[in-house]
């Protein structure tokens, strides 16, 4: 791809920096929101779904029961 003269233009680098930066956190944001409205939307295998505390699935599961010695 080329472009003529008369297509270009010149701007100061720390002020293209600048602009990347902006993009940078821009699309950042974006993926946040995105990932935030999956999280929201997404109920899982069902809403009445049983929910159990990190504590009650160790104790189940065997593992992390007892204190560190």
């Amino acid at each position: 791809m080329s472009a003529e003269a008369s297509d270009m233009i010149t701007i100061p680098r720390a002020e293209f920096e600048a602009l990347k930066a902006e993009v940078r956190r821009l699309r950042r944001d974006a993926g946040r929101r995105l990932a935030q409205a999956r999280i929201e939307t997404d109920s899982g295998p069902g809403d009445t779904a049983p929910t159990f505390p990190r504590s009650q699935l160790a104790e189940s599961w065997g593992v992390g029961g007892g204190s560190a010695s």
